[in-house]
Protein backbone atom coordinates (compact mmCIF):
# COMPACT_ATOMS: atom_id res chain seq x y z
CA UNK A 1 0.00 0.00 0.00
CA UNK A 2 2.83 2.47 0.53
CA UNK A 3 4.20 1.31 -2.60
CA UNK A 4 1.11 2.76 -4.30
CA UNK A 5 0.89 5.78 -2.31
CA UNK A 6 4.38 6.50 -3.53
CA UNK A 7 3.84 5.77 -7.05
CA UNK A 8 0.87 8.16 -7.42
CA UNK A 9 3.11 10.80 -5.00
CA UNK A 10 5.39 10.48 -7.60
CA UNK A 11 3.80 10.46 -10.62
CA UNK A 12 1.64 13.77 -9.59
CA UNK A 13 4.90 15.35 -9.01
CA UNK A 14 6.18 14.26 -12.12
CA UNK A 15 3.31 15.39 -14.12
CA UNK A 16 2.95 18.95 -12.92
CA UNK A 17 6.77 19.37 -13.16
CA UNK A 18 5.93 18.93 -16.84
CA UNK A 19 3.35 21.84 -17.12
CA UNK A 20 4.98 25.10 -18.32
CA UNK A 21 3.31 28.16 -19.22
CA UNK A 22 3.17 28.32 -22.97
CA UNK A 23 1.64 32.05 -23.08
CA UNK A 24 0.16 34.22 -21.35
CA UNK A 25 -1.38 37.66 -21.34
CA UNK A 26 -2.58 40.55 -18.42
CA UNK A 27 -5.40 43.27 -18.96
CA UNK A 28 -5.80 45.44 -15.96
CA UNK A 29 -6.63 43.29 -13.12
CA UNK A 30 -7.20 40.17 -15.25
CA UNK A 31 -4.55 37.51 -16.73
CA UNK A 32 -5.10 34.62 -18.75
CA UNK A 33 -2.19 31.75 -19.35
CA UNK A 34 -2.04 28.69 -21.42
CA UNK A 35 -0.71 25.71 -19.16
CA UNK A 36 0.92 23.05 -21.34
CA UNK A 37 2.09 18.97 -20.88
CA UNK A 38 3.32 18.90 -24.09
CA UNK A 39 5.11 22.00 -24.99
CA UNK A 40 3.43 22.23 -28.16
CA UNK A 41 -0.32 22.50 -27.25
CA UNK A 42 -2.56 23.62 -24.14
CA UNK A 43 -4.78 21.44 -21.47
CA UNK A 44 -5.58 23.95 -19.62
CA UNK A 45 -6.59 27.77 -19.83
CA UNK A 46 -5.74 29.94 -15.78
CA UNK A 47 -7.64 32.65 -15.56
CA UNK A 48 -7.18 35.04 -12.71
CA UNK A 49 -8.74 38.58 -11.58
CA UNK A 50 -8.67 40.16 -8.19
CA UNK A 51 -11.52 38.03 -6.57
CA UNK A 52 -11.18 34.89 -8.80
CA UNK A 53 -8.91 32.30 -9.78
CA UNK A 54 -10.13 29.32 -11.76
CA UNK A 55 -9.31 26.96 -14.91
CA UNK A 56 -11.16 25.64 -17.85
CA UNK A 57 -10.01 22.54 -19.80
CA UNK A 58 -8.79 23.59 -23.21
CA UNK A 59 -7.58 20.33 -24.38
CA UNK A 60 -10.12 19.86 -26.78
CA UNK A 61 -9.15 22.96 -28.92
CA UNK A 62 -5.37 22.86 -28.09
CA UNK A 63 -4.83 26.70 -28.06
CA UNK A 64 -0.91 27.60 -28.60
CA UNK A 65 -1.04 31.30 -28.09
CA UNK A 66 -3.89 33.66 -26.55
CA UNK A 67 -4.22 37.62 -25.91
CA UNK A 68 -6.96 40.20 -24.43
CA UNK A 69 -8.33 42.73 -27.45
CA UNK A 70 -11.02 44.52 -28.22
CA UNK A 71 -12.60 44.24 -31.65
CA UNK A 72 -16.07 46.38 -31.61
CA UNK A 73 -15.52 48.92 -28.67
CA UNK A 74 -18.08 46.60 -26.51
CA UNK A 75 -16.96 43.73 -24.04
CA UNK A 76 -13.29 42.79 -24.14
CA UNK A 77 -12.71 39.45 -25.76
CA UNK A 78 -10.07 36.69 -25.38
CA UNK A 79 -7.94 36.00 -28.55
CA UNK A 80 -7.14 31.81 -28.36
CA UNK A 81 -4.82 30.49 -31.29
CA UNK A 82 -6.10 26.69 -31.85
CA UNK A 83 -5.16 24.04 -33.57
CA UNK A 84 -8.31 22.10 -34.52
CA UNK A 85 -10.38 20.97 -37.20
CA UNK A 86 -13.55 22.95 -37.95
CA UNK A 87 -17.32 21.57 -39.07
CA UNK A 88 -16.86 23.03 -42.47
CA UNK A 89 -12.89 22.23 -42.58
CA UNK A 90 -11.99 18.53 -41.59
CA UNK A 91 -8.56 19.20 -40.97
CA UNK A 92 -6.54 19.70 -38.28
CA UNK A 93 -5.15 23.58 -38.66
CA UNK A 94 -4.42 26.95 -37.33
CA UNK A 95 -7.30 29.27 -36.19
CA UNK A 96 -7.72 32.13 -34.50
CA UNK A 97 -11.01 32.44 -32.35
CA UNK A 98 -12.45 35.12 -30.34
CA UNK A 99 -13.95 34.30 -27.07
CA UNK A 100 -15.98 37.04 -24.26
CA UNK A 101 -15.01 35.91 -20.33
CA UNK A 102 -17.72 34.89 -18.14
CA UNK A 103 -16.36 35.33 -14.76
CA UNK A 104 -19.35 34.53 -13.02
CA UNK A 105 -19.49 31.19 -14.90
CA UNK A 106 -15.89 30.56 -15.01
CA UNK A 107 -16.44 29.55 -18.78
CA UNK A 108 -15.71 31.07 -21.90
CA UNK A 109 -18.49 32.75 -24.29
CA UNK A 110 -17.72 31.91 -27.88
CA UNK A 111 -17.42 34.86 -30.06
CA UNK A 112 -16.12 34.17 -33.09
CA UNK A 113 -14.99 30.34 -33.83
CA UNK A 114 -14.66 30.26 -37.87
CA UNK A 115 -13.39 27.69 -39.82
CA UNK A 116 -9.96 29.78 -41.50
CA UNK A 117 -9.02 33.48 -42.61
CA UNK A 118 -8.33 33.89 -46.44
CA UNK A 119 -5.10 31.76 -46.29
CA UNK A 120 -3.69 29.10 -43.92
CA UNK A 121 -2.52 30.88 -40.65
CA UNK A 122 0.97 30.31 -39.02
CA UNK A 123 1.00 32.98 -36.39
CA UNK A 124 -1.31 36.39 -35.57
CA UNK A 125 -1.58 39.64 -33.11
CA UNK A 126 -4.81 41.33 -32.84
CA UNK A 127 -3.78 45.34 -32.16
CA UNK A 128 -5.02 48.82 -33.55
CA UNK A 129 -3.12 48.64 -36.56
CA UNK A 130 -5.28 51.50 -38.74
CA UNK A 131 -5.90 53.82 -36.00
CA UNK A 132 -9.37 53.50 -35.48
CA UNK A 133 -10.01 52.69 -31.87
CA UNK A 134 -10.92 49.00 -32.07
CA UNK A 135 -7.93 46.23 -32.49
CA UNK A 136 -7.56 43.95 -35.97
CA UNK A 137 -6.39 40.48 -36.35
CA UNK A 138 -3.27 40.87 -38.13
CA UNK A 139 -2.31 37.47 -39.48
CA UNK A 140 0.76 35.63 -41.13
CA UNK A 141 -0.34 33.67 -43.96
CA UNK A 142 0.89 31.23 -46.45
CA UNK A 143 -0.40 31.39 -49.50
CA UNK A 144 -0.71 27.80 -52.07
CA UNK A 145 2.88 28.84 -53.44
CA UNK A 146 4.34 28.72 -49.79
CA UNK A 147 4.89 31.87 -49.64
CA UNK A 148 4.68 34.60 -47.11
CA UNK A 149 2.04 37.42 -46.30
CA UNK A 150 0.48 39.68 -44.09
CA UNK A 151 -3.43 40.09 -43.38
CA UNK A 152 -5.51 42.33 -41.45
CA UNK A 153 -9.03 41.69 -40.37
CA UNK A 154 -11.65 43.94 -39.14
CA UNK A 155 -14.72 43.07 -37.19
CA UNK A 156 -17.59 43.78 -39.15
CA UNK A 157 -21.39 42.48 -37.98
CA UNK A 158 -20.22 38.97 -36.13
CA UNK A 159 -17.75 38.01 -38.57
CA UNK A 160 -13.94 39.58 -39.69
CA UNK A 161 -13.62 41.19 -43.20
CA UNK A 162 -10.15 40.91 -44.57
CA UNK A 163 -9.32 44.61 -45.71
CA UNK A 164 -5.75 44.97 -46.33
CA UNK A 165 -2.82 42.61 -47.59
CA UNK A 166 0.84 42.88 -47.88
CA UNK A 167 3.09 42.03 -50.56
CA UNK A 168 4.61 38.12 -51.11
CA UNK A 169 7.58 37.69 -48.58
CA UNK A 170 10.02 34.21 -49.78
CA UNK A 171 10.96 33.70 -45.77
CA UNK A 172 8.51 33.65 -43.01
CA UNK A 173 8.32 36.82 -40.87
CA UNK A 174 7.33 36.54 -36.87
CA UNK A 175 5.72 38.62 -34.43
CA UNK A 176 8.61 40.03 -32.14
CA UNK A 177 5.66 41.30 -29.22
CA UNK A 178 1.91 41.17 -29.34
CA UNK A 179 1.57 44.30 -31.24
CA UNK A 180 3.20 45.60 -34.53
CA UNK A 181 6.82 44.96 -34.14
CA UNK A 182 7.86 41.82 -36.37
CA UNK A 183 11.25 40.41 -37.57
CA UNK A 184 11.39 40.69 -41.54
CA UNK A 185 14.71 39.03 -43.62
CA UNK A 186 16.28 39.19 -40.00
CA UNK A 187 15.27 42.75 -39.55
CA UNK A 188 13.11 44.20 -36.99
CA UNK A 189 10.67 46.09 -38.67
CA UNK A 190 7.27 47.93 -37.63
CA UNK A 191 4.23 47.29 -39.30
CA UNK A 192 1.73 50.07 -40.52
CA UNK A 193 -0.98 51.12 -43.16
CA UNK A 194 -0.90 52.85 -46.44
CA UNK A 195 -4.18 52.73 -48.40
CA UNK A 196 -4.95 48.70 -48.72
CA UNK A 197 -1.70 47.45 -48.37
CA UNK A 198 -0.08 46.41 -44.93
CA UNK A 199 3.76 47.58 -44.91
CA UNK A 200 6.61 47.88 -42.54
CA UNK A 201 9.43 50.52 -41.87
Amino acid sequence: MRYIIFLLIFLTGCRSSEAKILDKAVHNNLSAEIISLDGEYGSELKIKNRDREFSIDVSDIRPWKLDFCNVDGGEMELALGVYKKTPFDQKFDRRCFLYNIDLKNKKLRPKLRISRLYNPITDFNLCDLDGDGYDEIISIEKNLDGNYLFGVYDWTNFAVERNHGSEVLKDQPKFLNKEKKVEIDGSERELYLEGDEVKWK
